[in-house]
């Protein structure tokens, strides 16, 4: 018990060190605790869903409730009153931080408006709300960042109504799990089930968000121009899924690109506040395993309330060459975080995948680079 209660102390307070707005970290010698972001800006709300299980969302399954979450939007002083070009701003797992709140400086000194969303605040409470127990904080290990897509989807609609904003030229750029959103709401799938067929932005940026899971049918997306950015250290996802989910769009005839950093880390474009270790040990870390979803699941050997949707890729021949004593210690442990609330989306059968570190590191260059590179993209299609 004493070692499970360490384990949830080290997970928060890596979760943690990501949240919080700048003004508030600059009075503090570490990380304080997560509030409420508030920075420049009217803030607005939007409906979207709660926290639900990733095969609830695959399969369209709508919540019987909705929460209210909300962006800021901010217009810098030099844009136009009418058919402004805006940016939707969306933050990783810990919530707003330097990385969005320096993109958000970027794009008002281009001349476009920003509309910020946060993910976490109005589901804050989400272990509670939602049954979840012991899920971590954030409840991000339940969603693993489907939120982020309803939530995109619920600002294109918002934004897409404002008086002063061009419906044509909203673009999206997310950091990390909000990278996950601006990458898969252009899923034609997701967008039936969650969003608003037709309408869609104007341009997408996902910035080292993980591509390690393939969807059905995620190689149906809309037109929308896509640039991705990553860096070949990254310890949140292999970079190279993302690598090979750009070849298979781009076989479709998309619009979509990476660019990939030689020795650079996650969340690599803004510096920290606080001074914290580049590398965290975790207690484990499977995002360099890839996975695919799978409609062979639920298996007999899975528990009753187990939710999983998601297996990692050659589970299927595994399972059916696998002895009786392998299954059962597989799903020993694959069912055990279930007594303790815990609804993991994916099913894995080959640890060797797993590590137990986690690396956010500053990069000058990379940063320097990825902005140049990025600005030209929004210009060329927001601004032009």
């Amino acid at each position: 018990m004493k070692k499970f209660i360490l384990i949830l102390i080290t997970a928060f307070f890596l979760i943690s060190n990501l949240t919080t707005s700048t003004t508030v970290l600059a009075q503090e010698k570490g990380p304080p605790k997560p509030k409420e972001w508030k920075g420049k800006g009217t803030k607005i709300e939007f409906q979207s869903i709660p926290v639900i299980t990733v095969k609830d969302f695959l399969e369209g399954k709508k919540p019987e409730r909705q929460v209210t979450v909300w962006g800021t939007l901010n217009f810098p002083a030099n844009a136009p009153e009418k058919n402004a070009p805006v940016v939707v701003i969306m933050h990783g797992d810990g919530g707003i931080y330097v990385w969005e709140e320096y993109w958000m400086k970027t794009f008002n000194g281009m001349g476009l408006a920003t509309f910020v969303v946060d993910s976490n605040w109005a589901r804050r409470n989400c272990r509670k709300d939602n049954n979840f127990k012991k899920a971590i904080p954030n409840c991000s290990d339940i969603h693993r960042g489907i939120t982020r897509i309803a939530d995109g989807y619920g600002a294109l609609e918002l934004l897409s109504k404002h008086p002063r904003i061009d419906p044509k030229r909203i673009g999206c750029i997310g950091m990390s799990l909000g990278a996950k959103g601006c990458l898969y709401l252009n899923v034609k799938r997701f967008q039936k089930m969650w969003g608003t067929p037709g309408l869609d932005y104007a341009a997408s940026v996902p910035m080292y968000g993980p591509c390690n899971v393939i969807f059905k049918e995620d190689d149906e997306i809309t037109d929308t121009p896509i640039r991705i950015h990553v860096g070949d250290l990254d310890t949140y996802f292999p970079y190279e899924s993302c690598v090979n989910y750009v070849e298979r769009l781009r076989a479709k005839g998309k619009d979509v690109k990476i660019k990939v950093y030689p020795g650079v880390h996650h969340a690599f474009e803004a510096k920290r506040l606080f001074k914290s270790p580049d590398t965290t040990k975790v207690r484990r870390n499977d995002g360099r395993c890839y996975f695919e979803e799978n409609s062979s699941l639920p298996v007999a050997e899975m528990a009753p309330d187990n939710v999983a949707a998601i297996s990692q890729i050659g589970f299927n021949e595994w399972y059916a060459s696998a002895t009786k004593k392998e299954k059962k210690k597989i799903f020993k442990r694959i069912n055990l975080p279930h007594k303790f609330g815990w609804r993991f989306p994916q099913i894995e059968f080959d640890r060797s995948c797993i590590i137990k570190y986690q690396t956010i590191a500053y990069n000058k260059e990379a940063a320097e680079e990825a902005t140049r590179l990025v600005k030209e993209f929004f210009t060329n299609i927001l601004i032009k």
